[in-house]
């Protein structure tokens, strides 16, 4: 236990590129292959998808472990829409082009960075081409090259100098997006950290409705996060049918079981020789599942973070107490009370 304590074993965190490495697929967690799902979506190579659920349920994390295994056809470009007006499509435009323009490699996260170096070894070369989608093929190789550094520079400077029409400024976008298709990549724009429109209806709304709309006629891929609030919003509602797919994390058959199957491969990550069973008390982890079948609702997938904010509270306490061999049931208990299940959604 004090060696789990020490790695932070059941640390949440808030990094996208951290989320890949202790992701679980939801076929191990008894759930359907979501991720198999959203990569063959991806694989469209266009439009809008959504994936949807309560605040914690783990959207981030299966968009991240999904993009960081994708080929080298594709190129993950993570768009953050913390300070930007999202429901303005020229507005978003502008900060998604700055955003790209400066993503040289020593800036992009470590699952990007695995994503673009995937295939591309020295023995390749740029000859070698493999099928995307009909009518189009891509090449091997290294993709942020100081020729498309420079590249992207120049079309970002160009567009956001001179643009003032929010059509020109959208057209800036796609011609810095087709600077990827050029390489033979497919941009896949990640619009993440939509728990900022907290508060926000109005923001989420005419994200929605405006901007996503935009964002679907680009030649481009969009993943967005979207919480399941924010489903009901009319913006939500009148675009959803453009949608290339819309995924909906589902809530586990087998908590329990699933329970188990996360702390594992947080336990393994710690580099911790120990099975849950040394650490946890059954009536401890019956707790936790209880605990996740009260976030959960009408079939909708539950706050995982959440369970891993108390694992690891309860752990620290048991810690703390010099007589406890294992996670007990009063560990788990105390936490619960210390880490309250919060909201479902940031919308009031």
């Amino acid at each position: 236990m004090a060696a789990l304590d020490r790695e932070l074993a059941f640390q949440t965190s808030a990094r996208y590129d951290l989320l890949a490495s202790t992701h679980v697929a939801h076929i191990e967690l008894g759930a359907p292959d979501l991720e198999e799902q959203l990569g063959r979506a991806i694989a469209k190579a266009e439009g809008v998808i959504a994936v949807t659920g309560r605040i914690g349920a783990g959207k981030s994390s299966l968009i991240s472990a999904v993009t960081s295994g994708l080929n080298e056809g594709f190129v993950p470009l993570r768009i953050s829409v913390v300070g930007v007006e999202a429901g303005d499509p020229a507005a978003f435009a502008r900060h998604a082009m700055l955003e790209i323009r400066d993503l040289p490699e020593t800036r992009l996260a470590e699952h990007e960075r695995r994503a673009l170096a995937r295939d591309t070894a020295l023995a390749r070369t740029t000859e070698e081409r493999t099928e995307l989608r009909a009518g189009f093929e891509i090449a091997a190789g290294e993709v942020f090259t100081p020729m498309v550094l420079a590249d992207l520079q120049k079309i970002a400077s160009e567009t956001l100098t001179h643009g003032a029409d929010p059509a020109e400024i959208l057209a800036g976008l796609q011609r810095l997006l087709d600077a990827f298709w050029r390489l033979g990549r497919c941009p896949v724009l990640i619009v993440d950290d939509t728990d900022h429109w907290g508060g926000e209806p109005d923001s989420a709304d005419a994200f929605f409705d405006q901007t996503a709309r935009a964002l679907g006629r680009l030649d481009a891929v969009t993943v967005v996060q979207a919480q399941t609030a924010y489903t009901e919003l009319g913006g939500y509602q009148r675009v959803r049918e453009t949608f290339t797919a819309e995924l909906h994390l589902p809530a586990l058959p087998d908590p329990r079981a699933a329970l188990v199957a996360i702390l594992q491969r947080r336990i393994d990550g710690a580099g911790v020789q120990a099975r849950v069973s040394d650490v946890f008390e059954p009536g401890g982890l019956d707790l936790l599942r209880d605990a996740y079948l009260a976030s959960a609702a009408d079939g909708r997938a539950g706050d995982l973070r959440h369970l891993l904010v108390v694992a690891r509270s309860a752990l620290e306490l048991a810690v703390e107490d010099e007589l406890a061999g294992q996670v007990g049931t009063g560990q788990v208990q105390e936490a619960l009370a210390r880490n309250p299940l919060g909201p479902g959604s940031a919308l009031p």
